[in-house]
């Protein structure tokens, strides 16, 4: 029986087509352009499947959401909105509109919502906001990164990978190559990172799982089973 959209989150993600950074964004541009779903669709059905994964390891504390200014920070955005009031925000920058629109409307929503958000706190509000949670969600990077981690973004991922909290990724770790597997110092460790439509060509070295990822899943950004494997050939 073919898949659905729906089955992917529950698959093993080696059953799945891994895709380079390139091929995961002309699949989203011909879901816009093609489909015409919009991008901040997808952003939406994105962080419904990392929402999925972030209930499921929360206990009986909240989690923190550390975003960065661009579009995983945007997922993370939306995550935060959807688990409210259990989730506190951490903003690495404020999103560019011109740049990231998806991003800039979903922390244009949590505002108008009354959620608040710290825009970029220092360590010491870090612990505040932290101290009541049991899971932090990893959006501060995407997989645009091709370079080391720098500046806020390196001491939040050191400051991550030194808590007792669960980290949960979103697409994948900050400070991952999504195409070349390299982990690049410093880079989040994650206990679990939730993938968006494929696994990323870079998330197995010699057939194992980079360990950086934790335990992996795929959520499925809303896109028709048939048509994406139609595109894969």
């Amino acid at each position: 029986m073919q898949r659905s959209a729906l089955d992917l989150f529950d698959l093993d993600p080696r059953e799945l087509t891994r895709q380079t950074v390139e091929q995961a964004r002309e699949l989203d541009r011909r879901a816009v352009d093609e489909l015409g779903l919009p991008s901040i669709l997808l952003m939406e059905n994105a962080a419904l499947g990392l929402a999925r994964q972030a209930r499921a390891m929360l206990g009986a504390g909240d989690l923190l959401v550390l975003a960065g200014k661009g579009n995983n920070g945007g997922d993370g955005l939306a995550l935060a909105r959807l688990l409210a009031p259990r989730a506190k925000v951490a903003l690495l920058g404020t999103p560019d509109p011109e740049q990231c629109p998806d991003a800039a409307l979903q922390l244009s929503i949590l505002k108008l919502a009354g959620i608040e958000v710290d825009l970029a706190p220092d360590p010491a509000r870090l612990e505040e906001l932290v101290g009541s949670c049991d899971l932090i969600v990893d959006a501060l990077l995407g997989t645009g990164l091709s370079r080391a981690p720098e500046g806020p973004a390196a001491e939040w991922i050191c400051w991550m990978n030194a808590r007792p909290e669960s980290v949960l990724a979103a697409d994948l770790p900050s400070g991952f190559d999504a195409d070349s597997g390299i982990a690049y110092d410093p880079c989040v460790q994650a206990w679990v990172t939730v993938s968006f439509a494929r696994p990323k060509a870079g998330f197995y070295r010699e057939g194992q799982l980079a360990p950086e990822l934790g335990h992996l899943r795929v959520a499925s950004i809303g896109l028709p089973e048939p048509w994406v494997e139609g595109l894969e050939g």
